[in-house]
């Protein structure tokens, strides 16, 4: 199963490339999963793993295309993906423009997330806990009720 949880920083190095988490990288050695895809968020990098991202092509496929926003957001995410693989040493290469858009220099956060993983600038993950707290989110969040 693909499960990802934790919080690690690392640090980009001068070829954009990142380490992806030895905890992680034991996660996607044990589902023998090699290919990874990396799509922009709102303000991070999604790390995607191949069988998660077939599931979530399977879920969008379905949607109502006859609809403009759904359209635009499939068109944005998948245009958007690019597919890597980790080499030996564990790290992924990053492209700059999706790094500069979501303020990656130098030093990343790099969270777990269900099936995922994102990225992020210290900065703007620092400003997104100081902003939400469970206690905050959960208010408005009911387990049961989400599909």
């Amino acid at each position: 199963m693909l499960l990802f949880a934790g919080t690690y920083t690392y640090a980009l190095d001068e070829k954009n490339r990142v380490v992806i988490p030895v905890k992680f990288r034991e996660v996607l050695n044990s589902e023998s999963v090699e290919k990874l895809y990396v799509v922009r968020g709102d303000s991070q990098l999604f790390l995607i793993p191949h069988p998660a991202f077939v599931e979530l092509y399977e879920k969008l496929k379905s949607w109502n295309f006859t609809n403009q926003a759904n359209q635009d957001y499939v068109r944005r995410f998948f245009s958007d993906a690019f597919d890597v693989t980790p080499d030996k040493q564990g790290r992924i290469m990053l492209r700059k423009d999706m790094c500069e858009e979501a303020g990656i220099t130098g030093e990343v956060v790099i969270i777990g997330v269900l099936n995922r993983m994102e990225i992020w600038s210290p900065e703007k993950w620092k400003d997104f806990r100081q902003r939400t707290t469970l206690q905050g989110i959960s208010a408005n969040f009911d387990v049961g009720s989400r599909q």
